[in-house]
């Protein structure tokens, strides 16, 4: 990221093949997502394999932010976390410790799959994992706006995230991304992320937006999910063959 913004997708899709697939792009990273998709335990550890072998960083966003559901992804070898609705300090840290093994936070020890995967020995995972995890929280309502600098103030996190759509509809302007209250806000959230010396990120879903994510100084860059991809594929291959046969 300090080389110039992250690109990767999110995979919604629970299917090797489809990751295998996206897998062939130049991605940095793929995002599973177990919030809005029905990814299973089983799927992310099949996905982080693949990516691993792809030379791709997996990375996991939780369905909620709670101590099970990162016991139970970071334990299948994930590369990073990524926290929805982290909207005070205090959410913030339990979310940072629950990723991170004493002293620095309070994750439960069993490293042993996560260890095989990464290819290391249990004892050098663990002294890997903490710096080695990226630790994402989302900023996806205006209470959280409120208190990003707050929340920035803290260690043990690398990237806040911005939920443009949530964001949106918490300020009563569902999909008025460019509003400029919307626009204030995801700006703060850049800025607090900066000044704190570390990254910011945002959705961009097409090229005009990736370009100008990136021209404002976001680091990190979740592209299009895959069903995404996949209908505007269809739909142009559907183009395609309705034109061949007019």
């Amino acid at each position: 990221m300090e080389d110039g913004p992250a690109l990767g997708t999110i995979n919604l899709i629970p299917s090797p093949l489809i990751v295998e697939q996206l897998c062939t792009l130049p991605l940095d990273f793929l995002w599973m997502d177990m919030e809005h998709g029905p990814q299973t335990v089983p799927d992310l550890g099949v996905a982080a394999g693949i990516c691993m072998g792809r030379g791709i960083n997996p990375l996991v966003r939780v369905p909620v932010a709670e101590d099970w559901a990162v016991k139970w992804t970071l334990d299948q070898g994930l590369g990073g976390i990524i926290y929805p609705f982290i909207n005070t300090p205090e959410e913030a840290g339990r979310a940072i410790s629950a990723s991170k093994y004493p002293p620095a936070g309070h994750r439960g020890y069993f490293p042993d799959v996560a260890a095989a995967r990464w290819g290391l020995q249990i004892g050098p995972y663990f002294e890997a994992a903490n710096d080695e995890i990226t630790v994402v929280l989302q900023i996806e309502h205006r209470d959280a706006v409120e208190r990003v600098e707050e929340i920035a103030a803290l260690d043990g996190w690398d990237i806040l995230f911005v939920g443009p759509m949530d964001l949106s509809i918490s300020y009563g302007k569902r999909g008025e991304v460019d509003d400029p209250e919307i626009s204030a806000a995801i700006d703060r959230v850049l800025r607090a992320a900066h000044d704190a010396g570390r990254f910011a990120g945002i959705l961009a879903v097409d090229p005009d937006a990736v370009r100008r994510r990136r021209d404002e100084g976001f680091d990190f860059l979740a592209l299009n999910p895959d069903i995404g991809i996949i209908g505007r594929a269809f739909g142009t291959y559907w183009d395609e063959i309705d034109k061949a046969l007019s």
